[in-house]
């Protein structure tokens, strides 16, 4: 199991460590993607990943953005994030939470909840599904929206 107290350092030892044990290289645009994503600390799309990089890696392209992002998310070292609301979001953060979506401005928020998945897993494999991951999103109107 992946520690998550990863997220709280923007060291990139671990996917260095992950992939040299996959036989990848560790390349400066996964190092730098995941970097980048890690000090942010908050959601972001693969365009603003892609915009935050070109000083520190001029020429790096957008499937290279997004191809780094996708290794990532196999490695588990960040999760993405689908909210119905435009373009997926990457969230360094691993550990099991859930998320806020405003539905006026957009705005994704963490929701550092303790929910029992259980029921849902059972339904769903008596349904015939196997459930791979269990993400609930909760939208709404954010505060900043709702006093405007």
């Amino acid at each position: 199991m992946i520690s998550t107290d990863s997220t709280h350092s923007t060291d990139p030892a671990d996917l260095v460590g992950l992939l040299h044990a996959r036989g990848q290289r560790a390349t400066p645009q996964r190092l730098v993607v995941l970097r980048e994503l890690r000090r942010r600390r908050r959601h972001a799309s693969a365009d603003e990943i892609g915009q935050s990089i070109r000083d520190e890696l001029p020429g790096t392209s957008m499937p290279t953005v997004y191809a780094a992002l996708d290794l990532l998310v196999e490695l588990g070292l960040v999760r993405r994030i689908d909210t119905g609301a435009g373009a997926a979001l990457y969230d360094a953060g691993t550990e099991p939470h859930q998320h806020t979506v405003c539905r006026r401005c957009g705005r994704v928020d963490d929701l550092d909840v303790e929910v029992d998945a259980d029921p849902l897993r059972r339904a769903s494999g008596n349904a015939g599904f196997t459930a791979q991951a269990i993400e609930i999103i909760v939208a709404g109107i954010c505060p900043e929206c709702a006093g405007a």
